[in-house]
């Protein structure tokens, strides 16, 4: 019995085990199908990772293809600077030294670069690398301060060396920015931080941002001081952009932003005939819509932007819209609530004002427009409008003009004094404000030492005049006017829009200005100049 019992044991345990050694061995096939399975896979995927290499191989084989013949059409720039104190316009300019890049554009000598590397200059020279350490004369043509784009050209000297050196001016192929897209390899060409010897970084483009009222393409290459004004290059060699700015800090990396090509087209043309081309623009401010709004109004849905106020002597004005209206389309683009639409160029939505900065002047344009509930079609001829009294100001470009009387030098109140005075004067921050900018106004920028303003002890810079001997004042002419209707009173009376009175002896007005006018090398003005000769005329007869 124990022997069957055995036996039957042993036959049990031999069928286990035939049992285990049957499933390892299906289990030892299923992981050698699975791994060879694995393996064919890697081997497939090493044709892509060969693909990838020769990809980038070629990238850079045609990168150094397009710098063997780009060397002597990016150039280095010299800028002799001339800065002139916003708050005082009568001294004597700080004299300094500033570098930048540039790139010629055709053969007769044209230089494209940024108009911020050639802000105040005096006097601008440029490098070509093939000649060496030989300084040439250029000039400016026009700059467009606004889109930060300067036109330059070689003086007839410069030329003469140009061409007796190399027997031609070289020059770059403009190309279309509309046809860059993100990922695409670019390749930015300058001078960084004022070195001698021409830089190439090589990137992609991230893509398109609006910041500070410029449309602006953002690219990985970075951009440092100094190569400014520069191109940036598509594979084929075309430069599709202009090196504007970088960010440093604040835990940024490789971020570059350039102006599009494409808006160095629209205005190129106009900057051969205008030496300062302003930016035009729309003249409206809006709101974003909604859709109670939208329904509120009476207009169809989907709703577009809402018109909240206008500038007198602009496109739109000129056109006949009104406030309240709801802009819908332009030029057949459907504008969101939010002001934006969407345009075959650029793979993001826009804003309309970035819309508006590619419209040529002169150009026509539709614009539909509901008001309350009615649809309104409005044709305009897109033009420059009337300059707004409140504005950024260009030093070397146009005239600063000022007034000084009783120690306080006054002017017309622009954006440069409001970014000079704004950390001190809180009562200016409203002036960045465009609806704020649609007035003009009479600021006090600084006071003379030893004056009668100074020893009154009421008025600082930032004031902002409202009266002057009980006469309103915005203007220059009219603060002298309110001082020659003044001449035979005691006192040069004075109130600020924030309700600071302050008397001035008239006598004692005049009696500095002589000193004042001497020791701080300022132009008399006309008015005061008659108030003085009338006060000398007394005292001689008397």
């Amino acid at each position: 019995m124990l022997k069957v019992i055995r036996g039957f044991f042993y036959t049990i345990l031999l069928g286990v085990l035939s049992f285990s050694c049957y499933k390892l061995y299906k289990e030892q096939a299923q992981l050698k199908e699975h791994l060879n399975c694995v393996q064919m896979q890697r081997y497939e995927a090493l044709p892509a990772e060969k693909i990838v290499e020769r990809v980038v191989t070629d990238s850079s084989k045609s990168w150094a293809v397009v710098q063997s013949k780009i060397k002597d059409s990016v150039v280095q720039l010299f800028v002799q600077v001339a800065q002139i104190d916003i708050l005082q316009p009568y001294k004597a300019p700080n004299q300094g030294m500033a570098f930048g890049s540039g790139f010629f554009i055709n053969a007769d000598g044209d230089i494209i670069t940024n108009a911020h590397v050639v802000n105040e200059s005096k006097a601008i020279w440029i490098q070509i690398p093939s000649l060496g350490k030989t300084m040439i004369d250029v000039e400016v043509v026009g700059v467009s301060p606004e889109r930060d784009l300067a036109l330059l050209r070689l003086k007839e000297d410069g030329k003469k060396t140009v061409l007796n050196e190399l027997g031609q001016i070289p020059f770059l192929d403009i190309g279309n920015s509309d046809s860059v897209h993100r990922a695409d390899d670019v390749l930015a060409v300058g001078y960084p931080l004022g070195q001698q010897s021409l830089k190439s970084t090589s990137g992609v483009i991230s893509g398109r941002e609006h910041i500070d009222g410029h449309y602006l393409i953002q690219m990985s290459a970075p951009i440092n001081p100094g190569s400014s004004g520069g191109p940036v290059l598509n594979l084929s060699g075309e430069v599709v952009g202009i090196a504007s700015s970088g960010i440093v800090g604040g835990g940024a990396q490789n971020v570059g932003y350039i102006i599009p090509i494409n808006e160095l087209r629209l205005v190129l043309d106009d900057l051969r005939t205008t030496r300062l081309l302003r930016k035009p623009f729309l003249g409206v401010l809006f709101n974003n819509g909604s859709e109670a709004l939208t329904e509120y109004l009476g207009n169809p849905e989907p709703g577009g932007c809402y018109v909240v106020d206008i500038f007198e002597g602009s496109p739109l004005h000129k056109a006949g819209i009104k406030c309240g209206d709801m802009i819908y389309e332009i030029d057949g683009l459907q504008l969101d609530l939010y002001g934006e639409m969407n345009v075959a160029w650029c793979e993001d939505k826009i804003s309309i004002m970035d819309y508006v900065s590619r419209l040529k002047l002169g150009q026509a344009l539709k614009i539909v427009v509901y008001r309350k509930g009615q649809r309104v079609n409005l044709d305009i001829k897109f033009d420059l409008a009337e300059e707004t009294p409140v504005r950024a100001k260009f030093p070397g470009y146009e005239s600063l003009n000022y007034s000084v009387i009783a120690g306080m030098v006054i002017q017309p109140l622009n954006l440069n004094i409001v970014g000079a005075l704004i950390n001190n004067v809180n009562s200016l921050v409203k002036y960045a404000e465009f609806k704020n900018q649609l007035k003009p106004a009479l600021v006090v920028t600084h006071v003379l030492q030893n004056s009668q303003a100074q020893r009154s002890r009421t008025i600082a810079p930032g004031a902002i005049l409202a009266e002057i001997n009980g006469k309103e004042v915005t203007t220059l002419e009219e603060l002298e006017n309110a001082i020659a209707a003044g001449k035979n009173s005691k006192y040069l009376t004075m109130e600020t829009s924030d309700k600071i009175f302050v008397a001035f002896p008239m006598s004692k007005v005049l009696d500095d200005e002589p000193r004042l006018s001497v020791d701080n090398k300022y132009q008399v003005s006309k008015n005061i100049k008659l108030l003085l000769n009338e006060k000398f005329d007394k005292e001689i007869k008397a």
